[in-house]
């Protein structure tokens, strides 16, 4: 799982709680985390995501998803949008947990004309 620092679904996954510190009361806005990535950072555990086995989840900055775009334009010319974006770093932040020939999957799911 990617999402955004703030994301309840990342403490799920990482904590069994679906709970972020910017959850706290008296501390509560409306918009906990402001985000380029349209429909990321959501808090609702949905049924797809209840039967889903994710093993880990990762956290993602904006500034992190907007380099890596940029990164993708330069390199592939391809036009990328935020979620895909977030979907790379993550991408990259795994593999350089793993050994050297491990296989890594991603979704390039959005482009960059939103």
């Amino acid at each position: 799982l990617i999402d955004p620092p703030g994301s309840a679904l990342y403490h799920k996954v990482q904590h069994g709680v679906a709970y972020a510190p910017q959850q706290r009361e008296r501390h509560m806005k409306r918009h906990r985390y402001d985000t380029l990535a349209e429909g990321i950072g959501l808090d609702r555990i949905t049924q797809n995501f209840a039967l889903a086995h994710i093993d880990e989840a990762l956290q993602v900055s904006d500034q992190e998803a907007v380099d890596m775009a940029h990164y993708i334009l330069d390199l592939e010319g391809l036009w990328i949008g935020s979620s895909s974006a977030m979907n790379l770093v993550g991408a990259v932040k795994t593999a350089l947990s793993l050994p050297p020939q491990s296989t890594i999957v991603t979704v390039i799911c959005d482009g960059g004309q939103r």
